[in-house]
């Protein structure tokens, strides 16, 4: 019998779970149960719903337009090539090269810790790490399937064994204080608690790649969802029975923990774990993001020479630019995180205007072109996408973890968006020659092989 090809739904699931599995994410979820210990689970919990809109949305848009470039090529669809290029630069593109040189710094800071040797030779070994992801992802998608798929399994292996050790009595635990509902609390904490379950949607670029795309795809990101939430869940218990509130709301609450449960011993198999976590959200996002990047070149949205590809099949250009353009953000910032603190978590609201933006795109083209073929359709339309909306509206407003980073982080915000939109006027209108808000449905479905029905 002929070996089927392209990802099967195991390497689907582990690309969709691929960002939220690395250490500033279990750093920012123990700092959530820190602050709110069960408020936080029902934080969680709130989050898991909105997470579940933009899952619906996406499934539904991928497999309507399947040859496309992800979020670009919905809304240019939808709502015209200026938000399209706005909305996968500023919640991609910006995202990748300000989120991801903060993980790398957090994988250079753990080696410094547990093998000086190393940084000494290799001032920065994480941008090692990122040319080392680069030259894999060149060798095309199914050696990709298989490195990321070895990944998560033990990312979430290793998580759910320090959850579940630390929640069956190993270490020493600690009373915990009785902590009562509070309602206000836990909406309070839901932007935070947000952040563990976002980039899911990294799995639809990959759909020219998926086996049985119409059923795998969005199969993966409800699986992928509900493993983040256990995952988690049980992540965070073990925070609150074995670390007291000051340790969880410190800078490396992942390694106390771990550190707390099995002893000074396991610091080594624990750093090995993180930085394991770190390379998954590299593979992740090289391959991912390079693929949006290419989508919007053959769009006509970036220049044509990123969207070529080499003979297997990755974009060759793409990725290259990505990973040079992720090391000389990282290069300059040293050892220190918290300069691009503010910049980090404003490109993560930019992500939110980029969910947005998809819900908008799902309701325009529902009302359009009602009667289109669409292998998955969203359950109890529009009510998930209105919801989806005002939840992520609001967890835009209370975005700053602090009230000192809000003007920063809101000024940045201002900043990228500005920066996209110039970019995308003067690209739509002297390169493209194109009105910026004028949708292109026709174009999109004849690029997809189908017509206005």
């Amino acid at each position: 019998m002929e070996k089927q090809k392209g990802l099967p739904l195991p390497a689907l699931v582990a690309t969709a779970v691929g960002v939220v599995v690395v250490q500033s994410t279990m750093i920012s979820m123990l700092n959530g149960a820190g602050i709110g210990h069960v408020n936080f689970l029902v934080a969680i919990g709130i989050s898991a719903l909105l997470a579940l809109t933009y899952v619906l949305s996406f499934s539904e848009l991928a497999l309507m337009l399947p040859k496309s470039g992800s979020v670009s090529a919905y809304t240019q669809a939808a709502l015209g090539p200026g938000l399209a290029i706005i909305a996968t630069l500023s919640g991609y593109v910006a995202v990748a090269l300000l989120g991801i040189p903060a993980e790398l710094i957090l994988v250079d800071t753990l080696l410094e810790q547990v093998a000086p040797g190393l940084v000494a030779l290799l001032p920065y070994p994480s941008l090692a790490l990122l040319l080392l992801f680069c030259l894999l992802n060149l060798r095309g998608i199914d050696l990709f399937a298989r490195i990321q798929s070895t990944l998560v399994a033990i990312m979430f292996g290793g998580l759910f064994l320090i959850g579940i050790a630390g929640l069956s009595g190993g270490g020493t635990t600690i009373d915990v204080p009785a902590v009562a509902l509070d309602a206000p609390l836990a909406l309070s904490l839901v932007a935070l608690a947000f952040w563990g379950l976002v980039g899911l949607e990294f799995v639809c670029p990959m759909i020219a790649d998926a086996r049985n795309p119409s059923r795998n795809l969005p199969r993966a990101m409800m699986i992928g969802l509900g493993l983040i939430v256990a995952v988690y869940g049980v992540f965070c218990l073990a925070g609150m029975a074995i670390l007291p509130a000051e340790k969880l709301t410190g800078a490396t609450p992942h390694v106390d923990l771990a550190l707390g449960i099995f002893g000074p011993t396991a610091k080594i198999a624990f750093a090995i774990l993180a930085i394991l976590g770190s390379a998954t959200l590299l593979n992740t996002v090289l391959a991912s993001v390079s693929r949006m990047i290419q989508g919007m070149a053959q769009s006509g949205q970036l220049p044509a020479l990123l969207a070529r590809e080499n003979a297997k099949g990755a974009p060759t250009w793409a990725l290259v630019a990505l990973a040079a353009a992720i090391a000389a953000v990282r290069a300059p910032l040293g050892m220190d995180a918290s300069s691009i603190l503010a910049l980090t978590v404003a490109a993560a609201a930019c992500w939110l205007v980029a969910y947005i933006i998809v819900h908008l795109d799902l309701i325009v083209l529902r009302l359009r072109i009602p009667q289109h073929a669409r292998p998955f359709r969203s359950p109890w339309f529009p009510m998930p996408q209105i919801i989806g909306i005002l939840g992520m509206g609001y967890v835009f407003l209370n975005i700053s973890p602090t009230p000192e980073l809000a003007a920063p982080i809101y000024r940045n915000v201002a900043a990228m968006l500005s920066a996209t939109l110039a970019y995308s006027l003067v690209w739509t209108l002297f390169v493209m020659r194109r009105n910026p808000f004028s949708p292109d449905l026709e174009g999109a479905l004849r690029d997809n092989g189908a017509h206005h029905d």
